[in-house]
């Protein structure tokens, strides 16, 4: 079987996205330049690229080494437990040795998940196996999480779900919805000010630790200190449990920018990125004379109703939110500048425009090796796989 295996330069590994094929149906609003390269390869293959690249990193930073060569780092990620508790590899039939060890490991760990708020049961697992340099930028997942350290060590950054503001999410239709625009390791605080406002914690985790990650925190792994092995155990809510913007008033803020951005795409799915970064810029957005000034209007209006409408629902529940004392123009204007200032002007190749696809141009090159095993993804493939 292959397993999906994600590369990129020790500086850039590795950032995942939403598949291909979802950006394909939203009809591409967002442009995208991925490096990461995701491909798939045999769990043999994948013991002996590493073996390789680590013998090679070794000989590059030896005396009187003066390779300037990025080095390239590969890190498997794969789901080996699917949404029924079966364990897999490659979407079949797992080895008995994995399925025993997976029992194992699930059967420990029920106790411990069980004391999850609404825990219902077990939904996926995944294996994590990549090299020191590592880093998993900023992001959160909707569902609770159990974090398992088989070797090595880890360093997560972690932080309180909410937080959007100082955390600069992408918006949603993005591939890297879910995730935040600040490098953590090097935050440009011109770019993003209120980044100095974050609430972050560190924690070092190593073999045999468990680290409880509840839905919607905020969490960054990073490996500087060796070669990880990890397993991590996503969890379902137990039927007829409150949705988390219920039970958790931090969580509510997801709830507006859900609303918000919604209320534009629904007006109109594939400009959408345009009007959200004409309406964020203004007249400074290169192509603010390209987006129809009534469409403006109409998604400013929309974004307002959208608003006062999570503001309403917000002061019928427990708790409320402290947003609800700002007036849903300011709710608004704030959501358009914390989301959408940057991530067009960021990316905007000549040439572009709503509908175009994601430029490949820039993805991680393969060593020769593996391009020679190489097998081609198909267009709607998250793994993007050009054997190049």
């Amino acid at each position: 079987p292959k397993f999906n295996v994600a590369a990129d330069v020790k500086t850039r590994c590795c950032r995942y996205f939403e598949p291909k094929g979802k950006a394909q149906r939203l009809e591409y609003p967002y442009p995208f330049a991925p490096t990461t390269h995701l491909y798939r390869d045999t769990f043999d293959g994948f013991v002996k690229t590493i073996r390789k690249a680590n013998r090679n990193a070794a000989a590059s930073s030896g005396i009187g080494a003066n390779s300037t060569k990025p080095q390239l780092l590969h890190y498997l990620h794969e789901i080996v437990m699917n949404k029924d508790g079966k364990a897999v590899v490659a979407g079949g039939k797992a080895p008995q040795q994995l399925e025993d060890d997976l029992g194992t490991i699930t059967s420990q760990l029920r106790l411990l998940a069980s004391k999850q708020p609404f825990f219902g049961d077990y939904a996926f697992a995944k294996l994590w196996l990549g090299q020191k340099g590592i880093v998993m930028p900023n992001h959160y997942d909707a569902t609770d999480n159990l974090y398992v350290i088989a070797w090595g060590r880890k360093r997560a950054i972690i932080g309180e779900p909410g937080q959007l503001d100082a955390l600069y999410r992408y918006p949603n239709g993005h591939p890297l919805v879910g995730s935040s625009q600040v490098n953590l390791t090097e935050p440009d605080l011109d770019q993003y000010p209120q980044f100095k406002d974050a609430r972050l914690r560190e924690v070092i985790v190593g073999p045999g630790d468990v680290l409880y990650l509840p839905a919607w925190w905020w969490h960054q792994f990073e490996q500087p200190f060796e070669d990880t092995a990890a397993l991590n155990l996503w969890s379902r809510d137990r039927d007829q449990a409150p949705d988390s913007h219920m039970r958790d008033k931090s969580v509510r803020e997801h709830v507006l920018a859900d609303h918000l951005e919604e209320s534009v795409t629904q007006l109109d799915r594939k400009d959408a990125g345009l009007v959200f970064d004409a309406l964020a810029n203004g007249e400074s957005s290169p192509h603010y004379a390209d987006v129809d000034q009534d469409k403006l209007k109409q998604a400013k209006s929309a974004m307002l109703r959208a608003a006062q409408a999570w503001q309403h629902e917000m002061t019928q529940l427990p708790g409320g939110h402290p947003k609800i004392k700002q007036s849903a123009a300011a709710l608004v204007d704030k959501h358009l500048d914390r989301t959408h200032h940057n991530v067009i002007r960021k990316i905007y190749p000549e040439g572009w425009h709503p509908g175009v696809s994601w430029d490949l141009s820039g993805i991680a090159k393969l060593p020769r090796e593996l391009r020679n095993r190489c097998e081609a993804a198909p267009e709607s493939s998250p793994f993007m796989s050009i054997c190049g």
